[in-house]
């Protein structure tokens, strides 16, 4: 059986160490990642069981400015908007455990997806974490499309790796969990099922909200000028708390 799920959220930041440091101030872990060498890149990681964010910054820019938006969309946007000082979401990791056909469907939609690369980072302990990924080069009335990425274990397998590596792990905020992403764009329905296609899933309106499915949770398109996703809701927090971090809104319930 495929599967498709969401992944992770990326968030550009400019300090990865200040960004952790005001989520901690709210009660939520982050650790630092690693470092992708050969993108010039640097995450720190909060998960919420599986599902999790990804702190991305810059720690090489030479390194950064030779990735091309057709091999690695979401890295070259990390690069724009650390470039310009801009602290907000980037896009949205789908996990699937067929990349080959998923990106065959892709194409033959006529969108213009990149190569499948080879992903790898070594952590804080000096261990090395690879995955197998592939970007989509194209956007939707400037909203970024998502990338896909295969882990190429089952996540069962994966969750306890991470509970063992003690990043899955208790939030003084509470049991966090993320249960919706909500995109501003100028036009939801058609984004809505352009994004429901890569999915393989159905659109629902709801009160003039369109809702795709993803697995246990839901990606919302709503009218706004942004395009862009701006807003990632949770449930299990202790208490209701609210966190901005540049244009990136989290809304812990």
């Amino acid at each position: 059986m495929t599967l498709i799920d969401w992944d992770h959220t990326m968030i550009n930041v400019s300090d990865l160490s200040e960004s952790m440091n005001s989520f901690a101030d709210a009660g939520i872990v982050f650790k630092l990642g690693g470092r992708h060498e050969n993108w010039g890149t640097a995450n720190a990681l909060g998960y919420f069981g599986i599902n999790y964010i990804e702190l991305i910054s810059i720690f090489d820019q030479q390194k950064a400015s030779l990735i091309h938006r057709q091999s690695a969309a979401a890295v070259y946007d990390t690069l724009q908007d650390f470039n310009q000082g801009r602290q907000r979401f980037n896009t949205i990791a789908i996990r699937t455990n067929d990349l080959e056909n998923i990106k065959k469907r892709i194409e033959a939609a006529g969108v213009e997806v990149g190569p499948i690369l080879e992903g790898k980072r070594r952590n804080e302990q000096n261990k090395l974490i690879t995955w197998r990924i592939f970007f989509i080069n194209d956007n939707i009335d400037g909203l970024p499309y998502p990338f896909f990425i295969d882990w190429q274990t089952s996540d069962k397998e994966r969750e306890q790796q991470l509970v063992e590596q003690k990043l899955i792990q208790n939030h003084p905020l509470g049991p966090l969990k993320v249960t919706k992403a909500v995109f501003e764009v100028s036009n939801p329905l058609k984004v809505s099922q352009k994004w429901a296609d890569l999915v393989d899933n159905a659109v629902t309106e709801r009160q003039g909200k369109f809702v795709v499915p993803i697995g246990e949770r839901t990606l919302e398109f709503v009218t706004g000028s942004a395009n862009h996703l701006t807003t990632l809701h949770f449930t299990g927090a202790q208490h209701q708390r609210t966190i901005k971090l540049g244009e990136a809104q989290l809304i812990f319930e």
